[in-house]
């Protein structure tokens, strides 16, 4: 599979682009911005056009958020049982540049040069952004700092036509909340020779580093993550505030790019969920838990469910974090746990589904239209697959009653969606 970064995609598979320049990370989208890339006819990025993951850079940002609009309205359009929806204006993100707060580049060496960065869509090659606008400023720093430490140090990249080298990627968080950074090495084995030299050199020049963790990845391809984690340095998770919630966040664990925007989306899914307290709510694909314990501040019961256990329990973990008792989770397929919910719960009132970029697959589909639940939150990072499965729950008596785009990556195509059904009875 060739590494993007576009729309992050859940679980492990690799979804990086490309950049670098001055610090951004404090500047915020606005008229301002939107003007001077007029006036000066260029984008407001130093690697564009090289870089393919920002295809949206050249344009004003009102601009941008218009086609992303156009996007959504033109997959919905695309069925018979969708036309008549209204997209309304996407929800902006304060910040165009630096936003994102989970980074994951390619390390490798060509001609000679010490590349990190992205690979170039439909291809093996990476373009180096070892500064990148998007990225907050901390990350950048590291990452610049690395790619001379590779060189003093005689780390070799990997060669992945060869599957030899030692360094492979390198994935950096970014706690808004605690301006800190959580930093991964994905090594080629677990024998790491310049590990020690290269922790205290990171240790003491960045100060705002959280931890440093080595991950192990043997097997040859460009998929980021091996299944063994061991710490070097300090912690392996960051914590975040959304909103009221504190939230620890594992170094393998999905995450939305733009935490800011991610509240506004969250706090929608709570709105048009119109919970009075005594409903008993399913979190589909919850993840680390967000979306769940949101829905908790209202819900007498919410259950959530995801294939991932290590999320599972740290979505555990969060609950009593944050002080929410009345939550349960569970790891397992979505379709065998949506029968086992069925079968234990007197009712289920609401079922909000976060799926994977694919959609939903048939067998969950199958699974939730069985329930007849009177109402649905659909959360999508892919309009295609959203519109897809929308026009098979209407063939089930659901209705999209209304539908929300945000702009949680900005500069790019993708666009996270909520939409809201209710059964037709």
């Amino acid at each position: 599979m060739v590494v993007r970064r576009q729309s992050e995609e859940r679980k492990d598979r690799p979804a990086f682009a490309l950049r670098k320049g001055r610090p951004f990370s404090q500047r915020a989208a606005g008229p301002t911005e939107d003007r001077v890339s007029r006036e000066s006819n260029r984008p407001p990025c130093p690697h564009y056009p090289a870089c393919y993951s920002c295809p949206f850079v050249q344009f004003p940002y009102r601009q941008q958020l218009e086609k992303k609009r156009e996007i959504v309205a033109n997959a919905l359009a695309a069925y018979p049982a969708l036309t008549t929806i209204s997209v309304p204006s996407l929800v902006p993100s304060q910040r165009q540049f630096g936003y994102r707060v989970r980074v994951k580049l390619a390390v490798r060496r060509v001609r000679g040069n010490v590349l990190i960065g992205l690979y170039i869509p439909e291809t093996h090659k990476v373009a180096d952004v070892s500064g990148c606008p998007v990225h907050p400023e901390p990350i950048n720093r590291v990452v610049q700092f690395l790619k001379q430490a590779i060189e003093q140090l005689g780390i070799i990249p990997y060669d992945e036509v060869h599957d030899t080298g030692q360094l492979r990627y390198i994935d950096a968080r970014y706690s808004l909340w605690q301006r800190r950074v959580l930093l991964t090495l994905v090594t080629r084995h677990m024998d790491f020779p310049p590990a020690r030299d290269l922790t205290r050199e990171l240790t003491r020049r960045f100060p705002f580093l959280s931890g440093i963790v080595q991950n192990i990845n043997d097997k040859p391809g460009n998929v980021i993550w091996g299944d063994r984690f061991r710490p070097l340095w300090g912690r392996d998770s960051l914590l975040e505030r959304i909103g009221p919630l504190n939230l620890r966040i594992p170094v393998n664990a999905f995450e939305q790019a733009n935490p800011p925007v991610a509240r506004k989306l969250y706090e929608l899914v709570l709105d048009w969920a119109g919970l009075k307290g005594e409903e008993i709510a399913l979190d589909l694909y919850c993840g680390i838990g967000p979306i769940a314990l949101y829905l908790a501040s209202r819900a007498k019961l919410v259950v959530g469910i995801d294939d991932n256990e290590s999320a599972i329990n740290v979505a555990k973990e969060n609950a009593r974090r944050n002080g929410y008792h009345n939550t349960r989770f569970f790891a397992g397929d979505a379709a065998v746990k949506l029968q086992e919910m069925a079968a234990t719960l007197a009712r289920i009132d609401l079922i909000v589904v976060n799926p994977p970029r694919k959609g939903l697959s048939p067998e969950a589909f199958a699974s939730l239209v069985t329930l007849k639940v009177p109402k649905l939150l659909y959360v999508s990072c892919d309009p295609s697959t959203l519109a897809r499965d929308l026009e098979r729950f209407a063939q089930e008596k659901y209705l999209t009653r209304r539908v929300q785009p945000f702009d949680m990556i900005p500069l790019t195509d993708q666009v996270e969606t909520v939409a809201l059904l209710e059964r037709d009875v």
